[in-house]
């Protein structure tokens, strides 16, 4: 309390007797830790301080440059809050949002390793880019975003950040605000760094994690400092991959906090030592926090003394701009060109902040760009829109790892190169083993962006068992199958509804003994088809919204390569209607007929499994013709935990049967499953007619990615 007294006593006599003396405001890193400076900043804007000069450094940079730009610290909160912080962290894109193109092929690989040039795996720097917390920026920071010389904003500031080239640190006082702040929240392994000019920086706080001799420097007479740093951690406390990161990190931070603290004339230090860096959820507790500590610091009845800036006048955007130039820089393999025309900006319109924030999110959904975001500079009375990309690697390996407990353990690896053989194209090199033997290349080229005309080859090797089931649903015997062959495509996609292609096939295929008594066949067949795809999930394996519609029509003609004569038809419509955030109802039907009464023994459609009919074991069953109805009740719950109820009818049989009593069979089960980082895992049981339990084990993506490949 003396303490207290004795700044209040200080800062009396530097306002009154001392007209000219200015305050300056010095905002450290630390995380979600930070979000205490809103708190400290709301008491200051009710006890009416008068900040003149403000230095921040990380998280402390962000909220520093918000209000150096005019924003209360009320005003701060509410941005804050609204901000969806797990969403910034989180930069894998919805299936619903990415290019109808890329839904050719279902989600393939539990672990993705970015290529060099040489085809080498090439270790990230971060575990995130930090493109939605880029463009975050922008967004919160729209208003001022053309003004380079922070000595313009309403309040002088200055954003630090460590040049991890040269170990120095950077002083900011001009250039895009959005890029400045981006560096100075650049945490090792956790963010990547930041490239700008040249050069590339990390968080400030590496260096000068208290800015006070930064605004000392500015012209400051005296000095807030609001710190909300981690301090060092016990032995006891370094449990975690991160808490060893932090400590490292906190090693040279506490150095040169100490020095810093030496030069505040007024030091608040909230009582942050139960959180961590990382708690963004915590951030309504984080805030109010920050406000006890600032209300304990100045006794809220002491205001005769302080005086008020005089307001000063910031050139801000207008609402809705129209840009004399559009600039593209940081491109490599992508034309200008193409860019622009994934944009869809002009130069001559007039764009609003959220028709430019959502033309740069549709160009990242492109899957094309690690990295893209807009910087918005003013030319005398017109703007420029510069665009900044750092583009995805062209070259990737993916891995994948599946297990269920019919077909036991797949492990496979698949080799992605986009834009490599020719420009806006799509290579997919995969082997599986184990279960499934097989492999697959498929390429294809297109023709245009956002819709256009593609072709494709695809020709590939498998080999699988077939199994066979008994009364009681127990394997007899088996048989071992094995195909070559492959399709030719010529197809039409538009950006987000739907891909139609006309194909020609042929393939071998061979029946042989495994366990079953059973004499080697061959069977060959070639001929033309049509297919059609439409999809709006928001995820493939758990969606809680959305639709998704497969059709697939060929025709063979006995004689030309082909022993058999058919006319083959399957279809797949699934739908989820959403009630709320947790809750879906799901229908999903299938359809499959070779339309005439037939044996058919090499390629007839299987049924059974966790992802057909519950209540029959993967492939049970087969037939020429089928037909399936589900209906699930789906809950999402803690986050990716999801809970299925769900009942389903199915008809098979050699003649194509409409009514519901022929050939009838019904199941009903539960399944529960959970949507990780290396893909999802779901365990089911179900009950059928014959009152048979059956239980269902999967991990990772065990479907065939290739599905709308195949004929």
């Amino acid at each position: 309390m003396k303490r207290n007294y004795l700044v209040i006593l200080v800062m009396m006599i530097a306002f009154n007797a001392f007209g000219e003396e200015k305050i300056g405001l010095a905002l450290s890193g630390g995380g979600a830790r930070g979000f205490a400076h809103i708190g400290v900043l709301k008491v200051i804007d009710e006890l009416e301080i008068p900040v003149d000069y403000i230095a921040g450094t990380s998280i402390g940079a962000v909220i520093g440059g918000l209000y150096a730009m005019g924003y209360s610290g009320a005003e701060i909160e509410e941005i804050f809050l609204d901000i969806k912080w797990d969403d910034i962290f989180d930069e894998s894109i919805s299936r619903d949002d990415i290019y109808i193109g890329q839904k050719r092929w279902k989600p393939y690989s539990n672990f993705n390793f970015a290529l060099d040039d040489r085809f080498i795996p090439v270790i990230p720097q971060a575990f995130i880019s930090g493109n939605n917390l880029v463009n975050t920026l922008f967004d919160i920071t729209y208003p001022v975003s053309h003004i380079r010389d922070f000595n313009e904003l309403q309040i002088p500031f200055r954003c630090v950040a460590t040049n991890i080239l040269n170990g120095e640190f950077k002083v900011f006082s001009e250039g895009s605000l959005i890029e400045v702040l981006r560096a100075s929240m650049s945490f090792p392994s956790v963010i990547e760094p930041f490239e700008l000019d040249g050069q590339l920086y990390i968080d400030g706080g590496i260096r000068a994690n208290l800015p006070a001799e930064i605004v000392k420097e500015m012209g400051a007479d005296f000095i807030i400092g609001i710190n909300t740093c981690s301090g060092l951690k016990e032995k006891e406390e370094l449990i975690s991959l991160i808490d060893v990161l932090d400590q490292t990190i906190n090693l040279n931070i506490t150095e040169n906090v100490e020095k810093s603290v030496q030069l505040c004339d007024a030091l608040i230090e909230p009582d942050l030592e139960k959180y961590s860096i990382l708690n963004f959820k915590k951030k309504k507790e984080l805030i109010a926090i920050g406000e006890q500590a600032g209300r304990q610091y100045f006794r809220e009845n002491d205001r005769s003394f302080l005086k008020i800036n005089k307001e000063k006048i910031v050139d801000v955007l207008p609402e809705k701009i129209k840009f004399s130039k559009i600039v593209i820089i940081g491109n490599k393999h992508l034309s200008k060109t193409k860019i622009r025309e994934y944009l869809g900006l002009q130069t001559n319109t007039s764009y609003s902040k959220n028709e430019i924030e959502d033309a740069i999110t549709k160009t990242y959904h492109s899957e094309l760009f690690k990295v893209i975001y807009p910087v918005i500079r003013k030319k005398e009375s017109s703007y420029h829109l510069i665009v900044k990309v750092k583009e995805r690697n062209r070259k990737h390996l993916g891995f994948s790892l599946s297990y269920n407990n019919d077909n036991e353990l797949a492990a496979g690896a698949i080799l992605d190169l986009n834009n490599i053989i020719q420009k806006n194209s799509k290579l997919l090199v995969n082997i599986q083993l184990g279960a499934r033997n097989e492999f697959n290349l498929d390429y294809a080229k297109n023709f245009g962006k956002h819709w256009g005309i593609y072709f494709r080859t695809f020709p590939y090797v498998k080999e699988y068992r077939l199994f066979s089931y008994d009364s009681d649903h127990e394997k007899t015997n088996s048989v071992r199958s094995s195909e070559y062959g492959g399709t030719f495509g010529i197809g039409l996609f538009t950006r987000n509804a739907i891909i139609t292609e006309a194909y020609g096939y042929t393939f071998r295929s061979n029946l042989y003994r495994d366990v079953a008594e059973f004499e080697d066949t061959q069977y060959t067949s070639t001929g033309v088809g049509i297919k059609l795809y439409h999809e709006s999930l928001d995820d493939y394996v758990f969606p809680m919204k959305g639709t998704e519609i497969l059709m697939k029509f060929s025709t063979a003609k006995k004689g030309f390569y082909c022993d058999k004569g058919n006319r083959k038809f399957y279809t797949r419509l699934r739908m989820l209607l959403p009630f709320g955030k947790n809750f879906s109802i799901k229908y999903k039907f299938e359809y499959g007929s070779y339309f005439e009464n037939s044996n058919i023994i090499f390629d007839p459609f299987y049924i059974g499994g966790i992802d057909s009919f519950l209540g029959l074991y993967s492939h049970e069953m087969s037939a020429p013709i089928f037909k399936t109805n589900s209906v699930a009740f789906r809950i999402n719950f803690l986050n990716n935990f999801y809970s299925d109820l769900q009942i389903n009818i199915l008809n098979l049989g050699n003649v194509d049967y409409w009514l519901p009593e022929k050939y009838l069979y019904k199941g009903i089960g539960t399944i529960f499953g959970y949507n990780s980082l290396f893909g999802p895992l779901r365990f089911g049981v179900s009950i059928n007619d014959d009152r048979r339990i059956n239980y269902y084990l999967s991990i990772g993506y065990e479907f065939d990615p290739f599905e709308f490949s195949r004929r």
